[in-house]
């Protein structure tokens, strides 16, 4: 074989090796990939709860293993007002995002928009932590002892006036 034939014969095999190989079936499939690991982050945020913006929350005692509802930092009712909490609770609870109405004597109104998130996608548990965390943060306020709260009903949560002891065990 002449050395044209060999370099021929060597570049005719690249060609067809790479030509032939079809990369935009990989693609797809990297993309259903990529989208899979999207939702599947979507579905595990849907309790993202961001400890380092709550006034109150849940910390697991180390000793007997049960979730304890616990004041994460203090604050000062003289400064705090309806509409900082609402900005407080929302960093603290991204995907359940709450709109402070007004207060009416020792009531705080809130709503909920979209409540899909809280009464569909976070589980009884992740949906009562979501209230009772709230509850006790608009509690913080001065005067207020309850909050009413305005959404669509679902599985796991339930508009209506709370206060802090609407959780107690009779």
């Amino acid at each position: 074989m002449t050395k044209m034939k060999k370099t021929n014969l060597i570049l005719g095999f690249i060609l067809i090796t790479f030509g032939c190989t079809d990369t935009k079936q990989a693609k797809p499939v990297l993309d259903e990939a990529v989208k899979s690991t999207d939702m599947a982050a979507g579905y595990e945020s849907s309790f993202v709860y961001n400890e380092t913006e709550a006034i109150w929350g849940f910390i697991t005692d180390t000793a007997t293993g049960n979730e304890e509802l616990t004041q994460l930092k203090p604050v000062e009712k003289d400064v705090l007002t309806g509409e900082l909490m609402e900005e407080i609770i929302n960093k603290t609870w991204p995907r359940v995002q709450i709109k402070y109405l007004k207060t009416s004597n020792d009531t705080a109104f809130i709503s909920i928009t979209d409540s899909e998130i809280l009464t569909q996608q976070m589980g009884s548990a992740g949906a009562e932590s979501f209230m009772v965390s709230t509850v006790y943060s608009f509690t913080e306020l001065k005067g207020i002892k309850y909050v009413s709260f305005d959404f669509e009903f679902g599985d796991h949560a339930s508009p209506g006036v709370y206060n802090r002891n609407s959780w107690e065990s009779n």
